[in-house]
């Protein structure tokens, strides 16, 4: 049985719960074709920093947004709450998660060092020099996305790449795919878990897979806790943010400097401080754990 808040969240619920993932996977599929078509007249141009921008902001807004926006409104009768986003976030929780996200800079570091690091068997060596190649391009896009050192770049790309990213990619990932895997009575865990799976699958960056699966637990997490997919979209953006800066910077001969480190490295090669970073963090997550919603003690199975 549904307690109080799930009646709340998949009230009049549509279709069984097998055609709820079809619906999203349909729509998807349906979405991503017409937005490839739109970007590919834009790219026709070739690959330069106006137009991998505005291809960004087609895919976030038809591959992401619009998926999760429809299946949504055909699965429930309040979509709204369905997807997340009429709850209010609390102020507490927003200031243990940002502070949760910032402490854990050091060992994310290191976990991102670790992943970088590491090799398939020799009998896959095909496979890695393609992963390696994909990632090596999706880093030059990057690159080439985040244009000139000037102030007007750094806002345009927080704008894209931090806003625009988070609210799209939490909308599309835990507003909607999460909802509908806790709506099919699916344990929560693995609700949160597979979702973040597919997350960092999506991106197509394998040498960056478990830190993005972390983060995309830990964004999960905090919405699942909340109700409230503002905390993840602002957690989202904030991350991406901090990300777009540095490389700004770095960019700008100006490199954040912690320990003489950028923000990107800082703490990678120190494991005294990835494990502070890593219990300071578990105190932080411990604390907005115990600020969640007191009628959401599970979901899915009971």
């Amino acid at each position: 049985m549904y307690n109080q808040s799930q009646s709340d969240i998949f009230a009049n619920i549509r279709f069984a719960p097998a055609q709820r993932i079809v619906i999203l996977i349909v729509s998807l599929c349906l979405f991503t074709i017409v937005g490839s078509a739109i970007i590919g007249i834009v790219m026709r141009g070739g690959m330069t920093t106006q137009t991998l921008r505005i291809s960004t902001v087609i895919q976030d807004c038809i591959v992401f947004i619009l998926p999760a926006t429809v299946s949504a409104l055909l699965i429930s009768p309040y979509a709204a709450r369905f997807l997340g986003v009429d709850s209010k976030l609390r102020p507490m929780q927003l200031l243990l998660a940002l502070l949760a996200l910032m402490f854990s800079i050091p060992a994310m570091n290191g976990l991102v060092k670790l992943n970088e690091q590491m090799s398939l068997p020799a009998s896959f060596a095909g496979m890695e020099e393609w992963m390696r190649a994909a990632e090596e391009q999706a880093k030059a896009s990057v690159e080439v996305l985040l244009g000139s050192a000037s102030i007007g770049s750094l806002i345009v790309n927080i704008l894209i790449v931090g806003v625009l990213a988070g609210l799209s990619e939490e909308l599309f990932f835990r507003g909607a795919l999460q909802r509908i895997f806790l709506s099919c009575r699916m344990n929560h865990h693995l609700a949160i878990w597979l979702t973040a799976f597919v997350f960092s699958a999506f991106h197509m960056q394998f040498f960056g897979f478990f830190p993005r699966l972390l983060l995309g637990a830990y964004f999960g997490y905090i919405f699942y806790w909340s109700r409230s997919l503002w905390l993840p979209i602002i957690l989202h953006a904030f991350n991406n943010s901090m990300v777009v800066y540095a490389m700004w910077h770095e960019k700008a001969d100006d490199v954040i400097k912690t320990g003489g480190e950028s923000i990107n490295t800082f703490g990678a090669d120190a494991p005294m401080m990835i494990l502070t970073s890593i219990i300071i963090t578990a105190f932080f997550i411990r604390c907005l754990y115990k600020t969640r919603t007191s009628d959401i003690s599970s979901e899915g199975v009971n």
